[in-house]
């Protein structure tokens, strides 16, 4: 098995291949690409890298002091069930630009089991929420 890569250098990322993904997905048909590219843009995304391509993707909508949200997850299917989502959600979670969020969201269909390994709990069948207790004691960003 290839090493698995995770980095939230936005530099490297291949939007063209990202928005392919996205452009198909359940929770963005419709987005153009020039809204997709605002979208990463605007917020804070992280990308997984194997045998020299991307392989994953997800991004952080956030105020960066008092809530994020998640949004955009997906890993491709030749690359699945490798831990790739749960390698890109803690490098979020550890970014130091949103060190101190306390309150995460996100919304899914399908992958809660994945989430709640990661302290997401049930909001409603598809609202989940994670509450860092831990960002408190962080230093303030400003």
């Amino acid at each position: 098995m290839s090493e698995i890569e995770i980095s939230c250098d936005r530099g490297r990322l291949d939007l063209g291949y990202c928005y392919d993904f996205i452009a198909n997905s359940y929770w963005s048909r419709g987005r153009s690409r020039g809204e997709f590219d605002r979208s990463v843009e605007m917020s804070v995304p992280v990308g997984a890298y194997c045998d020299g391509r991307q392989v994953g993707f997800a991004r952080v909508v956030t105020d960066f002091i008092a809530i994020a949200y998640i949004a955009d997850v997906f890993v491709d299917p030749d690359y699945r069930r490798r831990g790739i989502a749960s390698m890109m959600l803690d490098a979020l979670h550890a970014h130091p630009d949103i060190a101190r969020v306390k309150r995460w969201m996100l919304a899914t269909h399908d992958m809660q089991p994945v989430y709640r390994l990661h302290g997401y709990e049930d909001l409603n069948e598809t609202i989940m929420m994670r509450l860092d207790a831990e960002s408190d004691d962080r230093e303030p960003l400003l």
